[in-house]
């Protein structure tokens, strides 16, 4: 069996007011559900499909935060959350097929990481990620699922079917996430070489949504685009959404 590349998994968009945002999103035409509640800390997704999403969250008391499953991965992130000053997009998640064997690669360059294993025993699964500390916060972390994505998108899939529920073909599509910078080549490249994937100029060849870097667009992540969506882009928590044309 070929072993599946890195993809993308899913983007984190920090936001301030968790139900006015995922009302904006429904409105967009960009459907939503809830996702999960613990100590100081809710979520919600933009579900792309069985595997992709885009998170939505928000930290009401990081105190309650402390005593979550969530915590050590939060608190990694916290500096990058408070650079944002306010909402935004944060950052995204690249999963891979092997975890360990990332952990190694990216040792072995000398990059310094973080691990972060996640299990929830009522539901008998979890995962495992992996921040790259050494880089700037615009760098992806890395995630593997137990079971394996695929598994839980199969599973997913079932489960929709199960209960008559179909994919509208036509849905919204996740195609880019969008990076501002100053060297748009070199930070690409660099980026590619990171995640183990290929690169096109200012453009990095991950599977399931490629990232775009633009030398004429505000420094960092600052956008995705998204196929189906109209014809005017829009701002939504400080995310911009643009159509795929």
């Amino acid at each position: 069996m070929t072993t599946p590349p890195a993809a993308f998994d899913h983007l984190i968009h920090w936001v301030a007011d968790l139900d006015a945002t995922t009302a904006s999103y429904d409105n967009a035409g960009l459907a939503t559900y809830p996702a999960l509640t613990m100590p100081g800390f809710r979520n919600a997704a933009w579900g792309i499909d069985d595997a992709r999403y885009v998170e939505l969250a928000t930290v009401d008391d990081w105190d309650a935060v402390q005593t979550s499953k969530y915590s050590r991965g939060l608190q990694v992130l916290r500096p990058a959350i408070d650079a944002l000053d306010g909402e935004g997009p944060l950052t995204f998640a690249v999963n891979v097929p092997d975890i360990r064997a990332t952990i190694d690669r990216l040792r072995d360059v000398g990059h310094e990481v973080i691990i972060d294993e996640v299990w929830f025993e009522d539901r008998q699964g979890g995962f495992t990620e992996v921040h790259v500390t050494d880089v700037p916060h615009v760098t992806p972390f890395f995630i593997a699922y137990n079971p394996p994505r695929e598994v839980i998108a199969r599973m997913r899939a079932e489960h929709r079917a199960a209960n008559g529920v179909v994919f509208d073909p036509d849905r919204p599509q996740l195609v880019a996430l969008l990076v501002g910078s100053a060297t748009p080549e070199q930070d690409a490249a660099s980026l590619a070489s990171l995640i183990g994937c290929g690169v096109r100029g200012t453009t990095v060849d991950l599977q399931d949504a490629e990232i775009r870097f633009d030398a004429d667009a505000p420094e960092g992540l600052y956008g995705i685009t998204v196929s189906r969506f109209g014809d005017e882009p829009t701002e939504i928590a400080g995310l911009s959404i643009y159509p795929e044309v």
